[in-house]
């Protein structure tokens, strides 16, 4: 028996081996092209290039000579030699991440709330079809209240406004129909000419409203229509554990530009929101108390772990310049 089980592990230790062997056994070859190509530029595939290679080292450890990129004008060639087969998910997600962080001004609810009103109004002047069954707020007529009806104003029992750049809440669904709402020309021009509407990325966590979205009042203060801050300000980043233990912030050091940016933006906002917004979506819109003058700050946002490592190790390699994808692949067995 004894003799056995010792065949039974020298046969099992042989397998294991030779499957580390395997894995350093094959290249894995990516074409990778912009998700889109309209004014792709060489200077913006090089610079593509440079930022694979720094993700690719902090979040798999793959080294530089192990990696060979070729870049043209339309897209990156990469090898990778003595590839571990296991990792390849992985490497696909690490090449194609895309983080676009920013900071933006926004309105306090008080200020919208009335705008909000007019176009409800508007709305039911103009006979809009209402495009749900159920209203988001119990005792109101979907019919009579067509915006209303799918977004909950943020206001107290009495119809005060709360204080927040948070306007409204809708349901999952009802978030496209909410934006169809607020795009029609006559019921946009009812608002400053100046905001923008962004949604949540996860569902308000407050009272019974479990479930909806935020919808929150941006202020574009550029004549470019950008954020006065963004990903390029920061200059390292690192995960930590936030205040409930389960979930992950993110700690930044800014550049000394973008700090000089950001106490500017602190400064003249001083207890109003700033919005931070990760690929489109508010993660979270922390009041300013105070002018913030130093390099470091933090983003919270219910980040799991993986999801903060992630993103950490996008912050450490630059931001892309636009978002890419993986056209074909292929993995290679070495003879």
């Amino acid at each position: 028996m004894k003799t056995y089980f010792l065949i039974v592990a020298i046969i099992s230790l042989a397998f294991s081996f030779m499957g580390c062997k395997m894995k350093d056994n094959f290249d894995y070859k990516a074409t990778i092209v912009p998700l889109s190509k309209s004014s792709v530029r060489l200077i913006d595939m090089n610079s593509t290039a440079e930022i694979i290679i720094k993700r690719l080292k902090y979040s798999t450890g793959i080294q530089n000579e192990d990696m060979k990129l070729d870049v043209s004008e339309n897209q990156i060639s990469l090898t990778l030699s003595k590839t571990d087969t296991g990792k390849i998910l992985s490497i696909k997600k690490t090449i194609t991440g895309y983080a676009r962080l920013e900071f933006w001004e926004t309105y306090e609810n008080s200020e919208i709330t009335g705008y909000l009103t007019k176009a409800n109004n508007l709305l039911k002047e103009m006979k809009v079809v209402p495009e749900v069954k159920n209203s988001v707020i119990q005792d109101v007529s979907v019919s009579q209240n067509p915006l209303f009806g799918v977004l909950r104003p943020m206001v107290t029992e009495k119809g005060d406004p709360l204080p927040s750049c948070l306007i409204g809440l809708a349901s999952a669904t009802d978030t496209a129909i909410v934006d169809r709402y607020l795009q029609i020309p006559q019921v946009r021009d009812l608002f400053p000419r100046d905001i923008k509407f962004l949604w949540s990325h996860n569902p308000y966590k407050q009272g019974t409203t479990q479930g909806l979205y935020e919808l929150h009042a941006i202020k574009v203060t550029s004549q470019d229509g950008k954020a006065p801050l963004d990903g390029s300000a920061i200059a390292s980043a690192k995960a930590v554990p936030g205040k409930s233990g389960t979930d992950m912030k993110i700690d930044l050091t800014m550049t000394a530009e973008g700090s000089i940016k950001w106490a500017k933006i602190t400064r003249e906002n001083i207890k109003r929101c700033i919005a931070v917004v990760l690929n489109g979506y508010v993660r979270s819109y922390p009041r300013v108390q105070t002018e913030i003058t130093g390099r470091n700050t933090e983003i919270t946002g219910n980040f799991t772990r993986e999801e903060a490592n992630d993103l950490v190790n996008i912050f450490k390699s630059g931001e892309l310049p636009f978002e890419l994808k993986i056209e074909k692949d292929q993995i290679i067995k070495n003879q």
